[in-house]
């Protein structure tokens, strides 16, 4: 019977070390390579994982291992150690069975102690880590964020003549960083120089008098929720208990967006992306909210752009879908009604991103390398764009998602506040006016109004969700609160969002 005990307080110790081991070294890792909010580490998990790059998958699991093999090594010595310990008695000394007991309950107690604290431990790095605490704080505490800034595009006019199509671009992890410190950036050297050169040439809002952009927030700072929230004006913010994104019956069913005003509008819509369109939902989000076409890796190995053997990373590279849209474009241009082509890269992605055979090998570093590839491949695509009749009709939007999840290349000095997202907006109505476009405070969410009024669209007001069109003399939320204040209430919990827009 003592044996069978002692079995079985081997299997829980071991157990409560395989937690500790398996929590602290996935936390590490996340510390080590990512950036990333709690919110949106829960939304993944919960989230469809078609698509997901296996390597990603594959790299966390390698990097656990040692730290859970170490775990079990020094569990095992600890027990050998304290059974040692228990034995070594000097031949010359008789000892009862009482101190016996005492012995072998002191040691274990020990014993005990140590594997509980190990686990404590790595439950307290976890919450320091991802501010977990924080978290539940702030969803505890109500916000009232929406009841006095939120507008419903249901209840101001947008309307406007001759307004354009719209190309939109969203560059995967793009943020002003990677440009030189000397235009704006934090490099050394510009890795995203054409980008730049094209910001410098077009309209680019900037947080400062040079190459600039955007702010992320709580809600916005993963693929899916910058995608939401360029297209709503509110970060993605829906309870974890009652989130249906996952379930693909209702994205945002009460929420009013970008799609749905121009699919009202009368434009043909059409998402594409490389890599899988399930993954976090993206296909409900964009098929319920404006009747979007998706296209992405699974449209392509169909149509036969590629064969399920050519996919590699996420999907599809960048160099194949940029051969893609140039099709798609194509075809939804030929239509009779007005367009909205959005299309998503992915060669950017963290940890490293994927290098192709275009990228040179310019830098030491294999991100430089990579960012500055896709910074050639823009390039190629929108000189590709000005030969086409369309061009001269149709706005086009280069934005940035969010910053990179991860380190690479970043000056380790550098928040999230400061690493900005890029932003571009080329043939404008407002090309030939003079534009309050630098030394501007603003987010994710302000892109929502501003590309309805880049298109030609005058909204009313001029704020549509929490956004404020940029094009306008309104003073945008984080330049009238401050964005720590509108940080903070985005984080609380709103009883007014989960009523109108779940």
């Amino acid at each position: 019977m003592k044996n069978k005990k002692f079995k079985i307080s081997y299997i829980v110790l071991t157990i409560l070390v395989l937690l500790s081991s398996i929590l602290f070294s996935c936390v590490l890792y996340m510390n080590t390579y990512y950036k990333i909010e709690f919110d949106e580490l829960l939304y993944t998990l919960i989230s469809p994982m078609d698509g997901t790059d296996s390597s990603i998958i594959t790299s966390v699991i390698l990097f656990d291992i040692p730290y859970i093999i170490g775990g079990i090594v020094i569990l095992a010595v600890l027990i050998l150690f304290f059974k040692w310990l228990y034995k070594r008695a000097p031949s010359d000394i008789v000892v009862t069975t009482k101190k016996k007991v005492h012995r072998i309950n002191l040691y274990s107690t020990t014993l005990n102690v140590i594997v509980v604290l190990s686990l404590v431990c790595a439950c307290g790095y976890t919450n320091t880590s991802l501010n977990i605490t924080g978290y539940i704080y702030n969803y505890l505490h109500p916000t009232t964020l929406y009841e006095d800034y939120y507008i419903d595009p249901n209840d101001v006019s947008i309307n406007g003549e001759n307004t354009k199509n719209v190309l939109y671009i969203y560059m995967e992890s793009m943020e002003t960083t990677y440009a030189s410190t000397d235009v704006g950036g934090a490099e050394d050297s510009n890795y995203i120089p054409y980008l730049t050169n094209l910001a410098n040439k077009n309209i680019n809002f900037s947080q400062n008098s040079q190459l600039g952009g955007f702010h992320s927030t709580h809600g916005n700072t993963w693929t899916m929720g910058a995608l939401f929230s360029t297209t709503t004006g509110v970060p993605y913010a829906f309870p974890v208990s009652r989130n249906q994104m996952g379930k693909y019956q209702t994205f945002a069913k009460g929420i009013t967006n970008l799609g749905d005003i121009l699919d009202k509008k009368g434009y043909t819509q059409e998402f594409l992306c490389g890599s899988d369109g399930d993954f976090a939902g993206r296909k409900s989000y964009f098929e319920q909210h404006g009747n979007y076409k998706v296209y992405d890796i699974n449209s392509a190995i169909k149509d036969g752009y590629l064969t399920e053997d050519d996919e590699v990373w996420w999907g599809m590279e960048d160099q194949m879908l940029y051969e893609v849209a140039k099709d798609q474009l194509t075809e939804i241009a030929s239509k009779d009604q007005p367009f909205n082509f959005t299309m998503l890269t992915v060669d950017t992605h963290y940890p490293v991103g994927w290098r192709c055979s275009e990228c040179p090998n310019t830098f030491d570093n294999e991100t430089a390398n990579i960012v500055n590839c896709a910074d050639h491949q823009i390039e190629s695509f929108i000189k590709w764009c000005k030969q086409q009749s369309w061009y001269k009709d149709t706005t086009i939007v280069i934005t940035g998602d969010h910053p990179r999840m991860d380190k690479q290349t970043i000056p380790a000095d550098y928040s999230m506040y400061d690493r900005t997202i890029y932003n571009c907006f080329i043939n404008t109505v407002y090309d030939d006016k003079n534009i309050n476009m630098k030394n501007r405070e603003f987010t994710t969410m302000d892109i929502f109004p501003t590309t309805l009024s880049a298109m030609g669209f005058d909204i009313e007001g001029n704020r549509l969700g929490l956004g404020t069109n940029l094009f306008s003399d309104v003073p945008t939320l984080c330049e009238e609160i401050t964005y720590e204040v509108l940080n903070t209430e985005i984080g609380g919990y709103s009883k007014y969002y989960d009523k109108h827009f779940g």
